[in-house]
This record gives structure tokens, C-alpha cells and sequence, in this order.
């Protein structure tokens, strides 16, 4: 009786540490480069918005571009706590670590906002 169960504790401990692992995978690589191509886009299409005279004179557009300015801080957000798993203490600092948590508070309410 005790060595099954010695043997499936052994299995949830194996298996913790796959979903660790998994979890590391798309933390370090998955994460940035969700970051990288979202800020690629969202800046990318934000110059667009902004360079065509006609598309700026329909009121969508203005709605467009608020939703990729928003969308954009919170990737630069994501971009800081991806820095801090990487080791570098930026959000150590007290007044980084309040601005980035309040801008994250911010641009997650306001991309959620200006979708409904």
C-alpha cells in the first residue's frame, strides 16, 4: 500500500514539472513574441491610420486608433513583466513597479472598453 503510493506521488511530481516546463516554454519565447509582432502590427497600422487623409476624416478611424493605442500600452506592459522574468529587476523600483501596475490596470480597461 505504501509503495503505490510512493510511486504516484512520484507521478504528480513528474507532472508538475512538465506543466513547469511547458509553462517556462511560453513564458520566455511564446510571450515576446506575441509582444514583438502585436507592437510591429498595432504601431504599423497606427502610421497607416494616421498618413492616409481620407482615413482620417471617418470617425471609425478614431475609434481604430484608440483601440491600437491601448492595445499597444498594454503590450508594452506585458514587454516590462517579460523583462523581469528575463532577471532584469527593472519593476524593482518602487516608481516603476506603481507606474507599470497602474498603466497595466489602465490600458487593460481601456483595450476591454473600447472593444464593447
Amino acid at each position: 500500500m505504501n509503495a503505490s503510493n510512493t510511486s504516484n506521488a512520484g507521478g504528480d511530481l513528474s507532472a508538475a514539472s512538465h506543466i513547469v516546463t511547458v509553462y517556462k516554454l511560453l513564458y520566455e519565447c511564446v510571450l515576446p513574441l506575441i509582444v514583438f509582432v502585436g507592437l510591429i502590427g498595432n504601431l504599423t497600422s497606427i502610421y497607416l491610420l494616421l498618413l492616409d487623409k481620407q482615413v482620417r476624416k471617418v470617425s471609425s478611424s478614431v475609434f481604430l486608433t484608440s483601440v491600437l493605442a491601448a492595445d499597444t500600452g498594454m503590450l508594452m506592459s506585458l514587454f516590462l513583466v517579460w523583462i523581469e522574468s528575463l532577471g532584469y529587476p527593472v519593476n524593482h523600483l518602487p516608481a516603476v513597479c506603481r507606474i507599470n501596475v497602474y498603466l497595466t490596470y489602465v490600458f487593460g480597461f481601456l483595450s476591454i472598453w473600447f472593444v464593447v
